[in-house]
């Protein structure tokens, strides 16, 4: 019997939720395509009727907890001004650490990705690129455009890596599990709303035998 394109819809809807927490949860390894298939309620037949392989669900699965976490920013964005910090907030929260199979994959799978399919890999450095955009995007007007990237990738890093440890700490030591996303917290907002960094000058750097000499030239005539 024939398939309605609303079923198909439907069957590719759950098995991207279900593939995506319990790649989450039990890792690329962990998460065979038979738990995939049964959790979801559907049969090995349908799955590879909607992708080639395991890893073309997977990387399909990465894009969308990064569309979701999009979503998310958008809803932040509309409903205040400070975006940034809500989504901080929001990101680095003890809710979000306890559930790492409803959250976002960028933490979740950050350990692994580097082993897996390119296919996957494309996914996640997608995902990455989007969501520091959205970052960028929401730093404080007047952010140079160099500065602006550097400072969103580095805060994407921090929020995904604070989690990550955060979780990994959960069991063995709860207390320093919260401890982790409370200091990330504050340092990524100071991080986020600082004043414009000093730019050394490309053409001298600070550690070289010129700038040395000029430093220790300019120490001789003060004290002169």
């Amino acid at each position: 019997m024939k398939v309605s394109s609303k079923k198909v819809s439907e069957h590719r809807e759950a098995l991207l939720t279900t593939a995506n927490r319990l790649l989450q949860e039990r890792g690329f390894d962990g998460a065979a395509v038979a738990d995939i298939c049964r959790e979801a309620g559907l049969t090995q037949g349908a799955l590879y009727g909607q992708f080639k392989s395991k890893d073309a669900l997977a990387a399909q699965a990465i894009r969308r907890t990064c569309e979701e976490g999009a979503a998310v920013w958008a809803k932040l964005r509309d409903e205040g001004p400070d975006a940034l910090s809500a989504f901080i907030d929001a990101y680095l929260c003890e809710t979000h650490a306890m559930d790492p199979g409803m959250g976002c994959s960028l933490a979740a799978c950050v350990s692994e990705i580097g082993r897996q399919d390119a296919a996957i890999g494309a996914a996640y450095a997608e995902g990455f690129r989007r969501m520091s955009d959205l970052v960028r995007h929401a730093l404080p007007p007047g952010t140079p455009p160099g500065e602006a990237q550097r400072r969103a990738i580095a805060l994407l890093t921090g929020m995904v890596g604070a989690l990550a440890i955060a979780r990994a700490l959960e069991k063995a030591d709860p207390e320093l599990s919260r401890d982790v996303l409370a200091a990330a917290r504050e340092e990524l907002k100071r991080l986020a709303f600082a004043p414009r960094s000093v730019p050394l000058n490309p053409e001298v750097p600070a550690s070289s035998p010129a700038s040395s000499t000029r430093s220790r030239t300019k120490i001789e005539h003060q004290d002169h």
